[in-house]
């Protein structure tokens, strides 16, 4: 028989064992909570070394190998879990779930089964099992599944929505409905129920109703942003944008670091010309992820609508830190610079693009117009030519032999201009009066010029000397781009000319 003292020599050794374990797996979760990862990795290895038949050790193990992407070393870890413990659910769920991501399906489906045994028929594994079916294509597999799990556990609030996203999914809307209708009988009220109950209506068309849905939702967990997230995203696919807002709002108010609302909340803004709601929630998104390159894009845009470039400047080029290979930003930047003038930035920033995308025919384009700006006409040909190289585009492919065209026919010495022609000179001089006033040239020519050309606001086309009359020439090429003449008298009437090229 053993003798007292030696019981309790055992139970003191037994302790200590616990004590030391307990003090490894707090130290792989301080480690891993500070994000020291690959700290957390040693110290889970370190107590597999001290305690080589521990589940808990290995199941440590297996979670920061999956961290660090060993998943290989992940996976066997986990396996090794379902061997010391064989009772252990999380130890088969761990390791299908791996097993499931690295394409492994059929053997995620193994390891369950072989979970499901040993486990008395556990319902979390044959939920689990039910899912991985369904994503596998194993629908009515799954379905018996769905069902074996709700018969275990009848609560097993998941299986009644993991049964009405299968009927949805096929188009079986009814017995989405039904299903979902028996997870409300054992749970009433359930929020997550009420909102799938709403999604799988508006599938089906059924928009009040589906309302009706969220909002008993919403009245049933009026502090749950999920719900209102949902309630939100609904309302905006259906155009009821008040109601998503005022949703979104709330969702964001009860969980502001939700990013995927802030964003849709600022695109909303946006194409409401709320310029100073979208700011706010896109800077948030900014302050929480600094490396969001979309979000920082817009975050220009916007700013430079607010008037202010310096800014705008700096989301642009920080969108370029973070994503070198996406060519917007540089776009969005070079027609910054082009916007103040700055055409020797602009080309700068156009050609560090093409360093990155030499067959963007947009960039190309781009490059022949800020060559056209500054009057190197050689250059702006062979951009063009790039430009005509590399689109298929209709419409870019008109523009760029538009351009072409006007080059050629301002090396040729031609000029174009617009013109409002009336019969009397007091009504030339009264439009003029206006055009000096700051009137739109198109819109005066199209109401008042008795010309043929008024109908395509007042432009003439390019033309030479010779091509019209003597005084109407004289003054046509005695301006500068932009600039106004004073009336002229021709036989055809009392002119005012602006030249546009």
């Amino acid at each position: 028989m053993m003798s007292k003292v030696m019981v309790s020599v055992l139970c003191l050794l037994v302790l200590s064992q616990e004590v030391y374990a307990r003090e490894f797996s707090g130290e792989v979760e301080d480690l891993f909570r500070r994000g020291k990862i690959d700290s957390a990795l040693a110290a889970s290895q370190a107590f597999v070394v001290a305690f080589p038949d521990s589940a808990e050790a290995h199941g440590y193990l297996g979670t920061m190998y999956t961290e660090v992407g060993r998943l290989e070393d992940a996976l066997a870890a986990f396996d090794r879990v379902t061997q010391l413990n064989p009772s252990q659910v999380d130890g088969y769920r761990n390791l299908a779930l791996l097993q499931a991501k690295v394409g492994k399906v059929d053997e995620a489906i193994e390891t369950l089964t072989r979970g499901v045994g040993a486990t008395a028929e556990s319902p979390a594994l044959i939920l689990e099992r039910a899912l991985i079916k369904g994503n596998a294509g194993q629908i009515e597999a799954a379905k018996a599944d769905f069902e074996r799990a709700i018969k275990k556990a009848p609560k097993t609030l998941d299986a009644y929505h993991g049964l009405a996203m299968l009927w949805t999914a096929s188009g079986d809307f009814d017995r989405a409905l039904e299903s979902i209708d028996r997870g409300l009988a054992i749970a009433p009220g359930n929020p997550e129920l009420l909102v799938n109950r709403g999604g799988v209506l508006h599938s089906q068309g059924q928009i009040p109703g589906a309302f009706t849905a969220y909002r008993a939702a919403l009245d049933s967990a009026p502090e749950d942003a999920k719900v209102y997230r949902a309630f939100g995203f609904m309302a905006a696919e259906v155009g009821s944008l008040v109601v998503a807002e005022a949703a979104w709002s709330e969702s964001v108010r009860l969980n502001p670091s939700d990013l995927e609302v802030r964003n849709a909340l600022g695109q909303l803004y946006i194409s409401k010309g709320d310029g100073k709601r979208a700011l706010a929630q896109l800077e948030a998104i900014v302050a929480e992820e600094p490396r969001a390159a979309l979000t920082r894009h817009k975050l220009g845009f916007l700013y430079r609508s607010k008037g202010e470039p310096a800014r705008s400047k700096q989301e642009f080029r920080a969108c370029i830190q973070i994503e070198p290979g996406w060519t917007e930003p540089y776009k969005s930047l070079a027609m910054l610079h082009v916007e103040e003038g700055y055409l020797d930035s602009a080309l700068a920033v156009y050609n560090a693009a093409l360093g990155v995308d030499s067959t963007d025919a947009t960039i190309h384009n781009n490059v022949g117009y800020v060559y056209s700006m500054a009057k190197k006409w050689t250059d702006a040909k062979r951009a063009y030519a790039n430009a005509l190289l590399f689109t298929s585009d209709a419409e870019m492919l008109r523009d760029v032999q538009k351009n072409l065209s006007i080059i050629e026919a301002i090396e040729a010495g031609k000029v174009q201009v617009r013109h409002i022609v009336v019969r009397t000179e007091a009504k030339a001089r009264e439009l003029l009066s206006q055009l000096n006033g700051g009137s739109d040239f198109v819109e005066l020519a199209r109401a008042h010029s008795i010309d043929a050309s008024a109908k395509e606001g007042g432009n003439l086309g390019f033309f030479e000397k010779g091509d019209l009359q003597p005084d109407f020439e004289a003054a046509a090429f005695s301006l500068e781009v932009g600039d106004l003449s004073d009336v002229i008298l021709t036989p055809v009437g009392y002119h005012i000319i602006q030249r546009t090229n």
